[in-house]
């Protein structure tokens, strides 16, 4: 599957279509955040498990539609192919460019939380280096924005700053997870997991 395919499956709009038709309250960036979190934090996330996790997080017994979960299953799929491809092409599924930059930096606020989440709940206790503890104080003090960025007025000079930070997390999450795992150009999880 090509990457721009990848990156299609982490449209957030599309996860947003998901979570109205399944009734769910919660943010899509704030769950695309938290499975980053957990891949990057060095542990193996099988997709029966993370479907588990999803549904705790989304509060859901299961899946009205065959549709939302295969297109849960493809969030799943894509990010792990975007991490372990080498491409650094993964992106954080929040609000695009069409939305107001408020929206997009609530959206990347609740993504930085979700991340944080992700990697705490992965259980992984060891010593982490000057590096992984900087970036994950970096996610702190952006998840905390969420305030500041509900009043993120647009201008030029606001989007830059924004671009900037949405470019710093994707890299970021990026550089954690290959501390921690080998980077294989050919893995392609779309066609190993099967939707039924």
């Amino acid at each position: 599957m090509s990457t721009e395919m990848l990156k299609d499956a982490l449209d957030f709009d599309l996860i947003a279509d998901v979570f109205v038709s399944e009734s769910i309250s919660a943010s899509p960036a704030e769950l695309h955040g938290q499975l980053c979190g957990y891949l990057a934090s060095g542990v193996t996330l099988p997709l029966e498990d993370w479907l588990t996790m999803v549904a705790e997080f989304c509060d859901i017994e299961g899946w009205k539609e065959d549709a939302s979960r295969a297109a849960i299953v493809e969030l799943y799929t894509a990010t792990l192919t975007l991490f372990q491809n080498g491409e650094y092409a993964l992106v954080p599924c929040i609000s695009d460019e069409d939305a107001e930059l408020c929206e997009r930096g609530v959206t990347l606020s609740q993504w930085a939380h979700g991340f944080l989440a992700g990697y705490g709940l992965s259980g992984q206790k060891k010593e982490l280096n000057d590096e992984t503890k900087q970036v994950l104080r970096d996610f702190a003090n952006i998840s905390a924005m969420q305030a500041d960025m509900r009043s993120l007025e647009s201008n030029n000079d606001n989007e830059t700053d924004l671009t900037e930070l949405v470019e710093y997390v994707r890299l970021s999450a990026m550089m954690l997870y290959s501390e921690h795992h080998q980077v294989n150009p050919n893995v392609d999880h779309t066609k190993q997991n099967s939707l039924h």
